[in-house]
């Protein structure tokens, strides 16, 4: 009887102790500052991406070209050079409205209310997802999920939950490596909870001192067999911008 009670009592320890660590390993967490913390290595008040998009729609993979240019939260111009059914497109983002100008029908239009949920020339990205550019520590209040593993890195999961109704993804989870605060994996929900979105976030390089991934990997839960990887082939930080590319006049020929 002694000895039965001596094991149980081990066990009930055992589990005490295990149950202690890992709620004094989650409240080591502080679930926001590490996001703030995720925004402070990707932020930057402006800068210049030069990249490619390779659609892969399951049954052929295309390639398009792009220079974008960003500044702050509100404005983006992005100007497509290949391949040749799309050189010439240009976008223009200033504050929520965003504008498209297409050289085969030489006029611009605004994409707005529903459009903006359609697809990005067959990518998995839509134009929503394009014009986002915010801090999500601004955006989303964020809590501490768990631990999990990807490959080698331990990962603590966030779960993300929007500030503002009007944004676009209502609910977010990601992976957040807290050694150097680098999102490797993301999930975006639409407001009924269903997974809408899966990203990953690979190849990341020490760009004027902040860890940036090289490549995004985006996938589109609403379709079938297909994929979009964004490689960043160029990257600037805090460059000058000429004003021009924020007015509506760069989106003529």
């Amino acid at each position: 009887m002694d000895k039965i009670f001596k094991i149980l009592l081990i066990v009930f320890f055992f589990f005490s102790f295990a149950s202690s660590s890992l709620l004094k390993l989650a409240e080591a967490v502080d679930a926001q500052k590490l996001l703030q913390q995720v925004d402070e290595n990707l932020w930057s008040n402006t800068k210049f991406i030069s990249g490619r998009l390779i659609i892969d729609n399951g049954r052929k993979v295309r390639t398009l070209t792009q220079d974008s240019w960003m500044e702050g939260i509100d404005r983006s111009y992005s100007h497509y050079k290949s391949p040749a059914r799309e050189k010439g497109t240009k976008m223009l983002k200033i504050k929520k409205k965003l504008w498209m100008y297409t050289p085969r029908t030489d006029r611009k239009i605004l994409i707005a209310g529903h459009l903006l949920r359609q697809s990005l020339m067959g990518s998995d990205l839509s134009y929503e997802d394009m014009m986002e550019d915010h801090k999500l520590s601004k955006s989303y209040s964020a809590t501490f999920d768990s631990f999990e593993n990807i490959k080698t890195v331990r990962c603590a999961i966030l779960n993300l939950t929007a500030i503002d109704k009007k944004t676009t993804y209502q609910a977010r989870k990601v992976w957040v490596n807290p050694e150097d605060k680098t999102i490797l994996k993301e999930e975006r929900f639409a407001k009924s909870g269903k997974l809408l979105k899966k990203i990953l976030f690979k190849d990341y390089e020490v760009i004027s001192g902040r860890n940036f991934p090289r490549t995004m990997i985006f996938k589109d839960l609403l379709k079938e067999s297909t994929k979009t990887t964004y490689k960043f082939d160029v990257i600037k930080f805090d460059i000058e911008i000429p004003a021009r590319y924020f007015s509506q006049s760069i989106l003529k020929r």
